[in-house]
């Protein structure tokens, strides 16, 4: 069950045969889970023997390679992920197009690349992973952005 406030949507491209999908655990820190909601920017990592996720930020690809990066559709937010503490992520960069209210203060043009941090979209700068581009700026309208990966 979705919740209604949210003002995240995948506009295309998930799901559908070729989107890269997978259902992840989440980070536990402190003997409680972080916070993943839908909309979120992910990245892997090794806690123990498992495999889990945590909020992305974007390397300095000066000095470290790029990572791979992974939108939550499907959170700890909502009633099945709190229930279980995993959330459904899908592959950026195979052609995902969505809306979200999950971004840093800052000016947001159409075309212009953007990068990640604590999971949510900021501008580009200079040593930043890309992890996508704007498509739409409807901030003044809807307080979002369309953004393409």
């Amino acid at each position: 069950m979705s919740l209604l406030n949210s003002k995240f949507d995948i506009l295309r491209g998930y799901p559908n045969g070729s989107a890269l999908t997978w259902p992840f655990q989440i980070k536990k820190t402190g003997g409680s889970y972080v916070n993943i909601p839908a909309g979120t920017i992910v990245t892997t990592e090794l806690s123990g023997t498992a495999t889990v996720v945590n909020a992305a930020t974007t390397p300095d690809m000066s000095s470290a390679p790029s990572k791979p990066m992974w939108l939550v559709v499907e959170g700890n937010d909502d009633f099945s992920g709190q229930f279980v503490q995993k959330c459904a992520a899908c592959k950026l960069g195979s052609g995902i197009i969505w809306e979200t209210d999950s971004y840093a203060a800052g000016t947001y043009n159409p075309g212009q690349a953007v990068s990640v941090s604590a999971g949510q979209i900021k501008e580009y700068a200079v040593t930043n992973q890309v992890i996508g581009h704007v498509l739409e700026n409807r901030v003044a309208t809807k307080g979002t952005l369309v953004i393409e990966a």
